[in-house]
């Protein structure tokens, strides 16, 4: 998780989770949304998820209900996998937050949050998902 530029908060969650690492996300996640003083935009990158366990489940949808009043828009990126493709689904619908979104596609996920965005965050944006090897389409290069 980092914040490099401006209010967009960068994630990237790969699979296994454990429940501490879940809970550590947790405390980091609300210490850098808190330290920001104004709403956010999260861009994550699910690619390299495919399953939580179902405590990990519960921990993850409890902090991002927590952090609603924070989020601006919260863009999810996951592959076509669709068994976790229904969990996260599930995750989002009860954190209940239209403000959140799930991608299967990278220029979708991005047009999404452009709006919202300073040019050097879309800029870090793009640069984020080059990084993680994420291709135009969504899928890992």
């Amino acid at each position: 998780m980092a914040n490099r530029v401006g209010r967009l908060i960068e994630l990237t969650v790969e699979t296994p989770v454990s429940v501490d690492e879940a809970n550590r996300a947790f405390v980091d996640t609300r210490n850098l949304v808190q330290g920001l003083r104004t709403k956010v935009v999260t861009a994550c990158d699910l690619m390299g998820a495919d399953i939580f366990a179902p405590e990990v489940s519960d921990k993850l949808t409890h902090l991002m209900r927590s952090d609603n009043p924070h989020v601006e828009r919260s863009a999810y990126l996951v592959s076509d996998a669709p068994t976790f493709s229904l969990q996260f689904m599930r995750m989002i619908r009860e954190a209940g937050n239209p403000a959140r979104r799930i991608f299967r596609r990278r220029a979708e996920m991005e047009s999404w949050l452009a709006p919202v965005l300073t040019l050097d965050e879309r800029e870090r944006l793009h640069t984020f998902l080059d990084e993680r090897g994420v291709a135009r389409l969504g899928f890992r290069v």
